[in-house]
């Protein structure tokens, strides 16, 4: 098949030589380019549209003349090889209009491609549910690209049509059916569990830690259906955080440095736990208020406005939607850099099935993944110090403690920790968010 298809884009070739050389060279080149050796099979929108809008301003080194040459030679080749529409989207406006804007910049030019591609409705979108990756392995890559032709047949037959009121949903319903129906060719299973499990185990195989591995790859197979929580806190799952966003509905009043109001300081107190002689006087001298605001803004649920802290429009939704809100925090739960969340996905996989666990066996089992792993001091060199692996691990156990989802024993000298129901479901969640979210680089 593939050959004959080769023959067909050969003799279209041959037919414009005729009619001119130097045209069907132009053709020749983008139709290598784009269709390669599959030949005429290779070329779908989605390629014609990339190669059109990114890669012949981006990778082609040569004058906006010579692309608008390129361009015209493989509308006519296309035309003869009985594709009208993609011969019209290489002589439409829309082409010359993003090869215009690459050469004000790179920066101009990408963006004038992305919204482009994004309004031909062929692009594959974000799902709630589900997110592309910007860097993604070889079986997202081809789930993407078969996601693509799939509603490209759609826009064709006009199933979906870009522009009409209601088709950004219509596009996301027969996406969300495609990547969810079992596949032949894949044993049955369907798209959205191959790319899952292929990224799974890219988070768990690109580590060097032996320890990290042994222990992430006992709890895999788990990440990769959602996390439900317990019924019984289903309404209210993260209690001080519902409750911070609840005070903040009507605004928080902040002070010159941008801390919490002192009257509101003193007002929660007795909330966080405060015992000491006289009231509190900071933000600071509450380490959990200020813990539990700090991560009310990392998740973009809350925002300073002068001096006011207030919710964000997010923060209203989520508000509204304890689901949404625990999945949020869930997939918030592991932050900082790599060496923190390296430390309290550790955290999270060693509590997940046990009753308590000493922070002494914690510390000297993340210690080991630590020194496989090769992590080093940025200013000294050095491997990590049992005082920086402990406060890595806390980066996690004390937001886990703030939001209620740890149950502490022991004193100072001798604690252990596990979870409470729903924090087995939080960290089931925020593992499953680290092993199958979508990937930003290669390793993260």
């Amino acid at each position: 098949m593939a050959g004959d298809e080769d023959q067909e884009i050969a003799a279209a070739l041959a037919k414009l030589a005729e009619q001119d050389a130097a045209v069907a060279e132009d053709a020749r080149a983008a139709l290598e380019w784009i269709a390669g050796k599959p030949g005429l099979a290779f070329i779908t929108q989605e390629r014609i549209q990339d190669f059109c809008w990114y890669e012949l301003p981006v990778k082609w080194f040569v004058d906006l003349d010579e692309k608008l040459r390129l361009v015209a030679a493989l509308a006519t080749a296309l035309d003869l090889l009985q594709l009208p529409r993609y011969a019209a989207i290489r002589r439409s406006g829309t082409t010359r209009e993003i090869l215009n804007a690459y050469e004000v910049s790179t920066a101009h030019g990408q963006a004038a491609f992305r919204r482009a591609a994004a309004a031909s409705g062929i692009t594959p979108p974000d799902l709630p549910e589900f997110e592309w990756g910007a860097v993604m392995g070889l079986a997202e890559a081809s789930a993407r690209s078969s996601t693509a032709d799939f509603l490209e047949v759609a826009v064709a037959s006009g199933d979906l049509v870009p522009g009409r009121p209601g088709w950004r949903t219509r596009q996301q319903e027969l996406e969300r059916a495609h990547l969810n129906v079992p596949q032949a060719g894949l044993l049955g299973q369907t798209l959205a569990q191959v790319i899952l499990t292929e990224r799974a185990d890219t988070w768990l195989n690109a580590r060097r830690s032996e320890t990290r591995r042994r222990i992430l790859a006992a709890i895999a197979n788990r990440l990769l259906q959602p996390a439900e929580l317990p019924a019984a806190t289903a309404a209210d799952p993260i209690p001080p955080l519902g409750w911070l966003l609840g005070e903040l509905n009507g605004g928080i009043a902040l002070t010159q440095t941008g801390n919490l109001s002192r009257k509101f300081v003193q007002q929660s107190a007795d909330r966080f736990g405060w015992d000491f002689p006289g009231l509190p006087r900071t933000e600071d001298d509450l380490f959990d208020l200020h813990q539990l605001r700090h991560f009310a803004q990392d998740l973009g649920l809350a925002r300073r406005s002068g001096r006011m802290l207030t919710l964000t429009a997010k923060g209203r939704r989520l508000l509204a939607d304890p689901d949404r809100l625990w999945r949020a925090v869930s997939a918030g739960l592991l932050g900082g850099d790599q060496f923190a969340v390296f430390a309290g996905e550790l955290f999270l996989a060693l509590l997940l099935d046990a009753d308590s666990v000493p922070d002494t066996q914690i510390k000297a089992t993340v210690g080991q993944a630590v020194a496989e792993e090769g992590f080093r001091d940025s200013r000294t060199g050095e491997v990590p110090d049992e005082h920086q692996i402990s406060w890595a691990i806390r980066e996690t156990s004390n937001l886990c403690r703030v939001l209620r989802l740890l149950a502490v024993g022991g004193d100072w000298h001798d604690r252990s920790y596990g979870f409470t129901g729903t924090g087995q479901a939080t960290a089931l969640a925020a593992l499953r968010a680290r092993a199958t979210g979508p990937r930003t680089i290669p390793w993260s």
